[in-house]
């Protein structure tokens, strides 16, 4: 039986601030970070290179910023699944925010959990959002990373997406091997400890100047890169690979992944920071789909300056954007730095 109205409300609403965590750790390999680095074209030597990583004061082969998506993304699927009634992931939600807080770099060889949660719901003209936050921890190293990500909703009220759409997503969609998949268990919420102070391998604060203009970078995203992403980073979503699902979604065409063109963002911000490690948060909103013809690839453009800079701590805000012909991509974006 569906759970609708009041009833619906209720359960969602019961549902937040509950924890639960996966039950088996994700081991971060040196190739899943090469390959990470490279779906999202990131060529900065600390993911590469363990004699580079070394130098800038890491003992193993750094990742790149967003590799968490890798396992605490399906972690925080199956928690959307359980948690909230109706099939929410086919729904037609969209993802509208993300925000990062780093506490510790994650590199080669570190051992992750992902602790989920609901952290909010909202109904507004109705329309849902949600935001999932997920604590990803090392067994050994404690907490690594927080993030938060919203996801937009049509409501029980609105334009969902009709029975033949998911049908159709079911024939499209990978289909994996259910019996193998480990259920969330109830966990205990993690204490959150400060975020340190460390600059790794980033450049010296003296260095930039407040009103500083980064040096733009053009990235060119093609469909082979949004089926490499897929791959990679465990996306299952039809929309980035299939003209049909798209079209059937009311989108104008295939769409790049929101984590990919972030990642891609990040990775072009550590390009001048210096080292990804000596970034303290992160945050985006996304405020227009990049859209992929089937032969020729988008042109994304990023920009960014530094708007802020703390001298008592050696800290820098940058803010940053992405856009393509002209038309924004992300909204409000911003990230805090630690110079050395």
């Amino acid at each position: 039986m569906t759970i609708t109205g009041p009833e619906r409300t209720q359960a969602i609403e019961s549902a937040i601030g509950k924890v639960y965590t996966t039950q088996d750790y994700y081991e971060v390999g040196r190739e899943k970070i090469r390959e990470f680095a490279r779906a999202l074209h990131d060529d900065n030597p600390v993911h590469w290179d363990e004699a580079k990583s070394a130098e800038a004061g890491h003992d193993k082969l750094l990742a790149p910023l967003t590799i968490v998506v890798l396992d605490g993304t399906k972690a925080q699927a199956q928690l959307f699944d359980s948690a909230i009634p109706g099939d929410l992931l086919k729904s037609g939600v969209l993802q509208v925010e993300q925000r990062f807080i780093f506490h510790k770099p994650i590199t080669a060889g570190d051992h992750l959990k992902s602790d989920v949660s609901l952290d909010s719901y909202k109904s507004v003209a109705g329309a849902e959002l949600f935001t999932g936050k997920t604590v990803i921890r090392d067994l050994a190293k404690g907490v690594m990373q927080e993030s938060w990500t919203t996801l937009a909703g049509p409501g029980e009220t609105g334009d969902g997406l009709t029975e033949e759409f998911i049908d159709m997503v079911d024939g499209v969609m990978f289909s994996p091997t259910a019996s193998h998949e480990l259920p969330l268990v109830p966990a205990e919420a993690a204490d959150i400890p400060e975020v340190p102070s460390h600059a790794y391998g980033a450049i010296p604060f003296d260095s930039v100047t407040e009103g500083q203009e980064i040096p733009p970078r053009t990235q060119r995203f093609t469909r082979g890169d949004l089926v490499n992403y897929v791959g990679v980073a465990g996306d299952p979503n039809p929309i980035h690979h299939s003209d049909e699902l798209a079209a059937a979604a009311k989108l104008d065409g295939v769409v790049a992944q929101g984590m990919l063109t972030l990642g891609t963002a990040a990775g072009y911000l550590s390009a001048f920071v210096g080292d990804p490690a000596a970034f303290l948060e992160l945050s985006a909103r996304f405020s227009s789909a990049v859209y992929v013809p089937p032969t020729e690839a988008a042109v994304v453009e990023y920009t960014a300056k530094i708007k802020t800079l703390y001298p008592e701590t050696k800290r820098g805000l940058i803010t940053f954007g992405a856009s393509v012909n002209g038309k924004r991509v992300f909204g409000k974006c911003t990230a805090l730095v630690q110079f050395a």
